[in-house]
């Protein structure tokens, strides 16, 4: 069990970036010398802190290069808990890295317990090391281990007494959650590189100094250089935080933070709006596409959210699917597969659940749904509008599968004919045996239509961010 990956992910960072730095707004900024020596270290490290625990690929990804579909039983079982101890050996690799460089003082705290946090947890945590900066103004780094150091991990996550062998990461004292603890599950596994890039984020973007949370009662925030996300729902809306990280070094210029999102804006704005050169690229050809094609693309516009209604769905003779209906578990030659997942918060997996089964993630996305039942069942048929006036365009699908168990709820849909795209997409809630709620999309799908095989590149892009808007579209609601 280990990564054949040939390259970091900075090195793959650096690789995409561009070769000057003249824009500071650049979506892909590269890394200074002094990061990427940081980065070098903490990875010469690993090789010693992290020799008990290889790494591995993502085990969904077929021979051919395209990601198989997750099975149902993935979502509840981890068959590999070991191996997650991983993130424990990296954590303890930026330990021996922010110490020897003396930029910190490492205290360890065998009772988690006793470390103060902004706000609830949603786990247990176990042994944890605080890190305090020298430098004034920098922020403490905090790294809670979710299980005792003994603990093998738990294979069955259903159980109220699961055990995951993950790690939280905090900023500040008392601590802020900057990274939360993941499901762990098979079915959310896409190999450690992924897994440690996301702990890499997490920690360097408080060592950095590029890192603000902002947590009230109207809602939370959170930006790094990596990335920005809010909401407007609060678990705790006595809960007031307002914290920002300065770097630990002397003479350290921290990364650019990413722009904010506003909780109420679609995710087009937070995607088109920076306005890179890339971006203003990709409006150029976005505008070169067939007038149906840029009606899809503009109906993801700021401030549109969908409305449901079953009023005037007419019904008509039963047409086939046309995607294979097993294909998400066996995706087809030709067929574009993803998967995501995204941590609920906010709302209860119970109203998370109910969102999902009353087409809110479509409407929330901007997205009409003409429906012949809400909530939907299996056998419902539905008419999802995208577009303006004469450009709209109809999707219909059939809903294959509900699924309704202790802890997993959502449904399945496949295209029918009429639809720009030929697939089976899923839409899932789980929560996990420590309370986490967390929301799942599996499709597969490739074009249908001449408008979207002529704008297939263009597509690609398009689906990314309906499927962000889809993640972000339970935490962001404001109107449940």
């Amino acid at each position: 069990m280990t990564s054949t990956h040939p390259f970091t992910w900075w090195q793959e960072h650096q690789a995409f970036a561009p070769a000057d730095a003249a824009d500071p707004h650049d979506e892909i900024p590269p890394f200074s010398v002094e990061l990427l020596d940081l980065l070098a270290d903490v990875e010469d490290a690993f090789a010693e802190t992290g020799a008990d625990t290889p790494g591995w690929d993502d085990p969904h990804l077929r021979a051919d290069g395209e990601r198989r579909a997750s099975s149902d039983a993935e979502y509840s079982r981890c068959q590999e808990p070991g191996k997650y101890r991983i993130l424990w050996a990296r954590a303890e690799a930026w330990i021996r890295v922010l110490t020897a460089r003396g930029w910190a003082d490492a205290v360890e705290v065998e009772d988690g317990a006793q470390v103060s946090w902004a706000g609830k947890a949603f786990t247990d945590r176990y042994r944890t090391t605080v890190l305090s900066p020298r430098r004034p103004g920098a922020q403490p780094l905090v790294l809670a281990r979710t299980a005792p150091d003994d603990a093998v991990g738990s294979t069955d996550l259903t159980g109220d007494d699961a055990v995951s062998l993950d790690l939280v990461v905090g900023l500040g004292e008392p601590a802020v959650a900057v990274l939360e603890p993941d499901c762990l599950c098979d079915a959310c596994d896409s190999g450690s590189r992924d897994l440690l890039g996301e702990l890499d984020h997490a920690i360097l973007s408080v060592v950095d100094g590029s890192v603000e949370i902002v947590r009230s009662s109207h809602g939370h925030s959170r930006r790094t250089s990596f990335g920005a996300e809010s909401g407007s729902g609060v678990d705790e809306p006595d809960v007031s935080v307002q914290i920002a990280a300065g770097p630990w070094a002397k003479d350290w210029a921290s990364r650019l933070l990413c722009p904010p999102v506003d909780a109420t804006a679609s995710a087009w704005t937070e995607e088109m709006l920076r306005k890179s050169r890339r971006k203003r690229l990709l409006d150029a050809l976005v505008g070169a596409l067939p007038p149906p094609f840029v009606a899809r693309i503009r109906s993801l516009r700021a401030g549109h959210q969908g409305m449901v209604t079953s009023v005037g769905y007419t019904t008509r003779v039963q047409q086939k699917i046309t995607a294979p209906v097993d294909a998400l578990e066996n995706p087809p030659a030709g067929y574009r597969r993803i998967h995501r997942s995204a941590v609920v918060t906010g709302v209860s997996f119970e109203d998370a659940a109910a969102d999902v089964l009353t087409w809110a993630l479509q409407c929330r996305a901007g997205i009409d749904v003409v429906a012949s039942s809400t909530p939907l069942t299996e056998g419902t048929e539905a008419r999802l509008r995208l577009g303006v006036g004469p450009f709209t365009i109809t999707a219909p699908c059939r809903v294959l599968q509900v699924i309704d168990e202790p802890g997993r709820q959502g449904f399945r849909y496949a295209t029918l004919p009429g639809h720009p795209e030929s697939g089976i997409e899923q839409f899932l809630v789980t929560r996990t045996a420590t309370g986490l709620v967390r929301v799942h999309l599996d499709a597969v799908s490739r074009p249908a239509t001449w408008y979207a095989r002529l704008g297939a590149p263009v597509t690609r892009v398009v689906q990314e961010i309906a499927t962000r808007r889809y993640l972000r579209a339970l935490s962001t609601s404001t109107d449940r």
